[in-house]
């Protein structure tokens, strides 16, 4: 038998009293209680701030800013209101181009520090945001200013990559006060009455239009002529200005497009030759801010409206991109452009108080005694001439109106010899419609209209019903403008002559051959019948085409 004793169970003595009697246990106090919970992660100190107060910079770079600070009196404060003003002045440079040499000089000088400013801002935000996470703080708002601070990056740097990098040649140029798109070309006529103005609308042009046209040299102008793409919409409003402080007209000789149009919808009247167009299309900043953008085309559609353009070609041109073009068709112009004169008829200047250089303006202005000097120099001189001794000899209108066709007459044999055989086709067709139109005599037993055609009376021009004189008028237009002939024409053959007597008849050669001769009425033949010679064109018409050009061709030979 062991005798060894079990263990005593331990007996805590602080738990005993004096007789060794266990003391009932009583209940621990509060702060045994919390004692015994398990305790929470405590909260890591915050990290330590130098305690220098002088060096904010190195401070915020190194993100040991607030992050209230930081992201929002740094960033949103400073750096983005400047990077909005740099963006907003290169907008202003490419739309507008007021003040170049200033702005460019400002853009240079301004967006390399903002590119530093820019860098030091973010980084030292986004650096900030993190310490703001790591330190416990909402989620949402470290987040949230990140994905902000990545975004206006991203932005700025799209604005510097392709509206700044791009054009820093250009702004040098224009700090150095050179326009890098040019400068348009002013000429004033030699007769004073119109300016013209072509190529690009640049850096002084409109300062240099408004003195020109408040000078002596330009004290007869009547009108602007303009071909150009466009340019400095700045310098084009400037233009347009001093166009409609002197009343002066507008006229587009060529392509007019961008810029150009505001110097266009400045004049009154507004006139398209045959062959120009308008262009509009929507303002580009270059920027890639589209708060930039839309402001940008509010002010150009401003203008626009300021100069009495129709709503519904704003909202097209502003729908149309930078890029593209947008040429309106007549139909889209109408009750903006002044119709072209639709016949060989002129505005006479008014009687009394009109000289020579009047009648020559107003013959320039026509398209197509224009087309016809330019084929053919000193045919304006001439017709005005002949219109103004018409004019101060009293006579009526319709007969100074008539005066210009006797140098017309003079170039007509030219055109229609030069001209191709689809030309030709067409007059042949125009002519008969005119002898079937004058065929019928106005009085009984009298002459008939088509006769003094045929004889070449150029008073009966004149008789002609409207549409056949606006047809005559375009198919003059379309020979004036065609390309001479390489070769002069030759004289028909015998084989040939041979062709169209057998075919149509011995009287066929030269059957038109007097339709321009300009003969006075004193030698027409009397009460002679037309009636052979429309029979002879209705018979051209259903011969064989190679047979009838060659008819085509004869039928005007021996014309001078």
């Amino acid at each position: 038998m062991s005798d060894t004793q079990p263990p005593r169970p331990y007996v805590d003595p602080t738990m005993v009293d004096g007789t060794g009697i266990v003391r009932p246990t009583e209940a621990p106090q509060a702060w045994q209680q919390a004692s015994k919970q398990p305790r929470r992660r405590a909260r890591p100190a915050p990290r330590p701030v130098a305690a220098t107060e002088g060096n904010y910079i190195a401070r915020h770079w190194r993100g040991e800013l607030s992050l209230a600070r930081s992201y929002w009196l740094n960033n949103m404060l400073l750096a983005t209101p400047l990077a909005l003003l740099l963006t907003g002045l290169m907008s202003w440079i490419s739309v507008k181009g007021d003040s170049l040499q200033i702005s460019a000089i400002v853009t240079l000088l301004g967006v390399p520090l903002l590119m530093g400013l820019d860098v030091w801002c973010i980084v030292g935000a986004w650096r900030a945001a993190g310490n703001y996470l790591r330190d416990e703080g909402a989620a949402l708002w470290g987040w949230l200013a990140r994905v902000t601070l990545a975004l206006g990056a991203l932005q700025f740097g799209a604005s510097v990559l392709f509206g700044f990098m791009p054009n820093v040649g250009n702004y040098w140029q224009m700090a150095r006060g050179i326009d890098p798109i040019g400068q348009a070309t002013l000429s004033l006529s030699a007769d004073g009455r119109s300016l013209r103005v072509a190529g690009t609308i640049g850096m002084g042009d409109g300062e240099r239009v408004r003195k020109l046209l408040a000078s002596a040299e330009a004290s007869q102008l009547k009108r602007v002529e303009l071909e150009s793409p466009g340019g400095r919409v700045r310098e084009a409003e400037r233009m347009a200005e001093a166009l409609q402080q002197h009343r002066h007209a507008s006229r587009a000789v060529g392509t007019c497009a961008s810029a150009c149009t505001l110097v266009f919808m400045a004049g009154q009247p507004r006139q398209l030759t045959p062959g120009a167009r308008l262009g509009f299309h929507r303002a580009s900043t270059g920027t890639f801010n589209p708060v930039f953008e839309e402001l940008a085309n509010q002010n150009l559609a401003a203008s626009y409206r300021k100069l009495g353009l129709p709503e519904s070609l704003i909202d097209k041109t502003l729908a149309t991109p930078a890029r593209s073009m947008w040429f309106p068709k007549e139909r889209d112009l109408q009750g903006l452009v002044a119709p072209l004169p639709q016949t060989l008829d002129i505005e006479l200047p008014l009687a009394g108080s009109s000289s020579l250089a009047d009648f020559q303006d107003a013959l320039r202005t026509h398209p197509v005694w224009d087309a016809l000097e330019r084929r053919q120099g000193g045919t304006i001189e001439t017709a005005a001439q002949r219109m103004w001794a018409a004019r101060s000899a009293g006579l009526a209108d319709a007969e100074v109106q008539a005066a210009a066709l006797s140098p017309l007459a003079q170039q007509m044999p030219q055109l229609i010899a030069g001209a191709d055989a689809g030309l030709r086709r067409r007059y042949v067709q125009l002519v008969t419609d005119q002898l079937k139109a004058l065929r019928t005599p106005a009085e009984r037993n009298g002459r008939p209209g088509c006769r003094d055609l045929l004889d070449g009376r150029l008073a009966a021009r004149p008789t002609l019903p409207m549409p056949l004189q606006v047809r005559e008028s375009q198919w003059l237009l379309d020979a004036a403008q065609s390309p001479p002939p390489r070769w002069l024409p030759r004289p028909p053959n015998a084989i040939e002559t041979e062709v169209l007597a057998r075919s149509m008849g011995a009287s066929a050669l030269g059957a038109l051959a007097q339709l321009w001769r300009d003969t006075p009425a004193t030698a027409a033949t009397p009460n002679a019948s037309c009636e052979p010679v429309i029979a002879l064109l209705d018979r051209v018409q259903s011969q064989p085409p190679a047979r009838r050009e060659l008819a085509e061709r004869l039928l005007f030979h021996g014309a001078h």
